[in-house]
């Protein structure tokens, strides 16, 4: 962007509105290399000039939830929290034939899992193949693409949807169903019975993002995924309404908020193996947050004394 823009500042000037909650999982580094965030970086206060913290819950409307969440995002996990989160192991983790997500911690063992539910199933096994713009770019479109080149489906299988279909209706990314039927036609295309209330037959669906060199690619797939498991990573971002959680290989600061997070409701989560010592936050991010805070505290008393003076200022001239 320097070179394009013929500017010397970072990203070549563009303006940079950067969202996101460093409390949640950290940076991917390579092996031995020491975590990073981006607010540490010497181009941080080049680039970042003003700095907001959203404070408002939208997920959860549950205050006892909200509450308990917020206290687990900073790495505090009291009693009460404790209690709360291990009474969830009763929780019902079927409805309606839909069960709970189980959000793992490691990528192989949501594989093995879906794997190994899918084959338990009997009947046919429908594949769907994806149509994608360039099949030599397959990998690349694999790692930006939310569902796979390939999909394969049961009658009975639990699957997730990747992509907001129908807001009003609550068929939205992360939504839960399963699998009741495959059309007759040609097509074969399935239809899911969602934890909303609405059963849809599922058509295909188009992914367009930005390859190499700015080329775009495509990616027309079923915007589902097999849920039994899927891992905390991937599910960053999603609402989930009714998830199972094991903590017991948490590895990663932020992971256990990140997983308890994405339940909708305390009554649509179950931890299975509840322990304190997992949660955790990074105090580098928790210094981070409190120096913004105390930073907005300063500029709301200076724009309050300003404005004060400002209205004494006013009443001498009048």
């Amino acid at each position: 962007s320097r070179a394009v823009r013929k500017r010397d500042e970072p990203f070549g000037g563009i303006q940079l509105i950067i969202c996101g909650d460093f409390l949640q999982l950290p940076p991917v580094c390579k092996a031995n290399e020491e975590t990073k965030f981006c607010f540490q970086a010497k181009s941080w206060r080049k680039c970042i000039h003003i700095n907001m913290e959203l404070t408002e819950v939208r997920r959860q409307t549950d205050k006892t939830f909200v509450s308990l969440l917020s206290a687990v995002r900073l790495g505090r996990c009291t009693e009460e929290v404790t209690r709360l989160l291990t009474q969830t192991s009763a929780n019902r983790s079927e409805r309606d034939g839909i069960l709970a997500t189980r959000l793992c911690t490691h990528k192989d063992d949501v594989e093995i899992t879906n794997e190994r539910r899918l084959q338990q199933l009997s009947g046919e096994v429908h594949t769907f193949e994806a149509l994608d713009s360039d099949p030599m770019l397959v990998k690349l479109i694999d790692a930006q693409c939310p569902v796979g080149g390939r999909v394969e489906l049961k009658l009975g299988a639990q699957v997730m949807l990747t992509k907001n279909l129908d807001v009003s209706q609550g068929l939205v990314n992360g939504a839960r169903g399963v699998v009741v039927g495959f059309e007759s036609e040609q097509k074969g295309l399935p239809e899911v019975r969602f934890l909303c209330g609405v059963t849809q037959v599922i058509k295909m669906e188009k992914w367009v993002f930005k390859g190499p060199s700015g080329v775009h690619l495509s990616r027309q797939q079923l915007p589902l995924k097999l849920a039994w498991a899927i891992s905390i990573h991937k599910s960053q971002g999603m609402s989930l309404d009714c998830v199972e959680i094991s903590l017991s290989r948490v590895f990663e600061r932020g992971q256990a908020y990140v997983a308890l997070s994405r339940a909708r409701s305390l009554a649509g989560l179950r931890v299975l193996d509840f322990d304190p010592k997992v949660v955790r936050a990074d105090p580098s991010v928790l210094q981070f947050y409190r120096q913004l805070r105390h930073h907005q505290l300063l500029t709301q008393d200076s724009l309050h004394t300003h404005s004060g003076a400002d209205e004494k200022e006013n009443w001498k001239c009048s």
